[in-house]
């Protein structure tokens, strides 16, 4: 990809292995991107939530990142605290003075449930991961990118949730739909700075989190893991889970300047899960 060499780029939800944001730090930083990763690092308070990276685990990616021969700062964030995303984005004005690529991959899945069942905590706590979340890092992003007179690229990571909802995900398929209307609307309003805003709606992607889901239906549904996994494959037109990594492949096309023309999308990786 083009362009991309020198470039800052923000990962959040980044910090844990086997995620999007490990796949999407990875492929920018082979880009010759200078990184920043951020991740809540909170250990799950109960199975009903699938839990966030570690300490550990995103020192393990910033070295593997440096060993790439790029730069990469690691920060501690909740994206639902306002005083923590100005702190984040403060910290990178310090380190590099400037922010060209954000990519708003933080997101949860809290208690799943019928809505007659739902609790409104898990609703609440959904929605300000995924939706809120994603518009304090922009807010407070977009100044930093601004400054710089050279555009900028905002890639945000909904989910094919957002158009194709199943049954007891309704909190978390509003939140991934809530950032699709947010894409359009901050695309039409950065415009005019050079700065492009799209979204990725990824399908069955293989990561942590996924897998935590597999485990959780099969327990609701009193069936085997793998039947559970099977089934769902045999849906998918390419014949496989999605990887990381194929995520990680547009948001660099994204975040290049091949993609200058391309803004207030939103763009399907699901290998044609939505067409059966």
């Amino acid at each position: 990809m083009t362009g991309l060499h020198g470039k800052v780029a923000l990962i959040t939800g980044a910090g844990r292995r086997g995620g999007i944001g490990e796949a999407i730090a990875y492929r920018l930083a082979r880009e010759g991107c200078h990184i920043a990763i951020a991740d809540l690092l909170e250990p799950p308070k109960d199975p009903l939530h699938p839990g966030t990276g570690s300490q550990d685990e995103m020192d393990a990616i910033a070295e593997a990142i440096r060993d790439l021969g790029v730069q990469c700062l690691t920060i501690p964030v909740d994206v639902t605290q306002e005083d923590q995303v100005q702190a984040m984005v403060g910290r990178i004005k310090e380190t590099w003075g400037r922010l060209d690529i954000l990519v708003n991959n933080a997101g949860t899945i809290v208690a799943p449930a019928p809505v007659v069942a739902m609790d409104p905590s898990a609703w609440r706590k959904t929605l300000e991961v995924n939706a809120t979340g994603t518009f304090l890092c922009t807010k407070y992003a977009l100044p930093l990118m601004m400054q710089g007179g050279k555009g900028g690229r905002i890639v945000n990571i909904s989910s094919i949730a957002a158009e194709r909802p199943r049954p007891y995900m309704s909190a978390y398929a509003a939140s991934k739909a809530a950032i699709i209307a947010l894409t359009q609307a901050v695309a039409q309003e950065v415009a005019p700075f050079g700065i492009t805003v799209n979204a990725i709606l990824p399908g069955d992607i293989d990561t942590p989190m996924k897998q935590w889901g597999f485990s959780l239906e099969a327990q609701i549904r009193e069936r085997p893991r793998e039947a559970i996994i099977e089934n769902l494959v045999a849906r998918i037109p390419v014949g496989r889970l999605g990887r990381p990594e194929d995520v990680a492949t547009v948001v660099a096309f994204l975040a290049s300047e091949e993609a200058e023309f391309i803004t207030g999308q939103a763009i399907r990786v699901t290998g044609g899960r939505e067409l059966t």
